[in-house]
């Protein structure tokens, strides 16, 4: 019996007697892998949170977690679309390693691998989805092994939403009541019967249209555009604001429902949003607006609360997911784990890196296309180059609005050699077929 006991405890990493056991403190016999929370909004300017320093916005809850977590102003999503962003997220891969490259790709063509969702279920986990899903491949083809409530395409109506139910269902139900609403209810749930170490993957639909605000969250109409926005056509920001506010409150509900100590809890948005920057709306290009997004990772694992500029991208947040739980990747990973600046260390790349890989009209599903291009950020810089072997390097410290392309400034061609030979690098790493395009 004593044997059988001690495999017992050798499994979950501790080396006790059973009558040390007994005497342990309770925290040390319920120690556990951490519960690992996701929580991802959709179409989300990264200055609309109230941490970002814009003052026409009120997001308590988000701004809460950023203050007690880390917070990464410089984060950036890989690919700066709703599918491709997903599929980066459940593979830990760029979109030409998968082949999920777009909303008019929303499949995995080449990846054949476990996805994290599946390398957390096979190291014990509960893998729950909650929300929008928007790719091909199934949940439960993914590794989930729990889908209560999830939304199977693109954007839906906010009331009386058609849902999925259940992780083999194969018919969309309308369910009364706000989208936002019935997917925090159905988080919770998931929070409240857990069992076992679980990873909740809850994906707003919320800040994407059409939007609907119920009356309490409705900002001013004459609601100002965040302070670092340059945008040069008209936006609704009194309606977008009041989405992310009712975003937020529901965010505030998830969090106080998990176990702090005992849970990580990271919060992105699926893409940034050009909201008339540039005379654009929408996201895709490479500008600021569209590439940056809302980025911060909270919970018990932390333990040195703050903000930092490391260059954190999306691709990370799979790495981070797996270190945290103590699982060795399956596969080589394209992002790097978060963990060492949880504690104040030092992350282990110097840029972050952005991708759009599909120049078909069909990329965008609409009928204008976007030129693929790669791009190379810090905190200072920015280097795109284009599949027609365009290049522009912008000073994000005096030109944040990307307006002066430096590429032929004779004194800024040695910034510009550090950052292609960034970007080269990275597409060596990766096996990039655009590394053509820089000759």
């Amino acid at each position: 019996m004593e044997i059988k006991f001690q495999i017992f405890l050798a499994s979950i990493g501790l080396m006790l007697t059973r009558r040390q056991f007994l005497a342990a403190p309770l925290a040390m016999q319920q120690r556990r892998q951490p519960n690992l929370v996701l929580i991802v909004s959709d179409d989300h300017h990264w200055q609309c949170i109230g941490a970002a320093g814009n003052p026409h916005i009120q997001t308590p809850n988000i701004d809460k977690l950023a203050a007690r977590g880390v917070y990464f102003p410089q984060g950036v999503i890989s690919t700066s679309q709703c599918a491709p962003s997903r599929g980066v997220l459940l593979s830990g891969l760029e979109t030409y390693q998968t082949g999920l490259d777009s909303n008019g790709y929303t499949s995995f063509r080449t990846f054949k691998g476990a996805t994290v969702v599946e390398q957390l279920r096979r190291a014990g986990y509960a893998t729950n989805l909650v929300g929008k899903w928007h790719i091909d491949n199934l949940p439960h083809q993914c590794g989930f092994t729990h889908a209560p409530r999830w939304l199977r395409g693109f954007g839906s109506p906010y009331m009386n939403p058609k849902l999925r139910q259940g992780l083999e269902a194969t018919v969309d139900t309308e369910m009364p009541g706000h989208i936002t609403e019935i997917f925090t209810e159905a988080a919770i749930e998931v929070i409240k019967n857990a069992r076992q170490p679980y990873l909740l993957w809850l994906t707003y639909n919320a800040p994407h249209t059409p939007w609907s605000v119920s009356e309490k969250y409705r900002a001013e109409k004459s609601a100002s555009a965040p302070p670092a926005h340059k945008g040069t056509r008209p936006y609704d920001w009194a309606t977008y604001y009041g989405v992310i506010r009712e975003l937020d409150a529901n965010i505030g509900r998830v969090i106080d429902a998990v176990d702090w100590e005992n849970t990580l809890i990271v919060f992105i948005g699926d893409n940034g949003f050009l909201a008339g920057s540039k005379g654009l709306n929408g996201k895709v290009y490479p500008w600021e607006d569209s590439v940056r997004i809302p980025f911060i990772v909270a919970g018990g694992p932390v333990s040195k609360p703050g903000k930092s500029d490391a260059p954190v991208a999306s691709i990370d947040v799979p790495a981070t997911l797996l270190d945290v739980a103590g699982v060795k990747p399956s596969h080589k990973l394209a992002g790097r784990s978060m963990k060492p600046l949880f504690s104040g260390g030092k992350f282990a790349r110097d840029a972050a890196f952005c991708v759009w890989n599909d120049g078909r009209p069909e990329g965008l599903v609409v009928r204008t296309a976007v030129e693929p291009y790669r791009l190379v950020r810090t905190a200072t810089h920015k280097f795109i180059v284009w599949e027609s072997k365009k290049t522009a390097l912008y000073d994000l410290r005096s030109d944040p609005h990307e307006e002066k392309n430096l590429v032929d400034d004779p004194a800024r061609q040695k910034v510009l050699a550090q950052m292609k030979d960034r970007i080269r690098a990275r597409m060596k790493a990766t096996a990039d077929p655009a590394i053509a395009w820089l000759g």
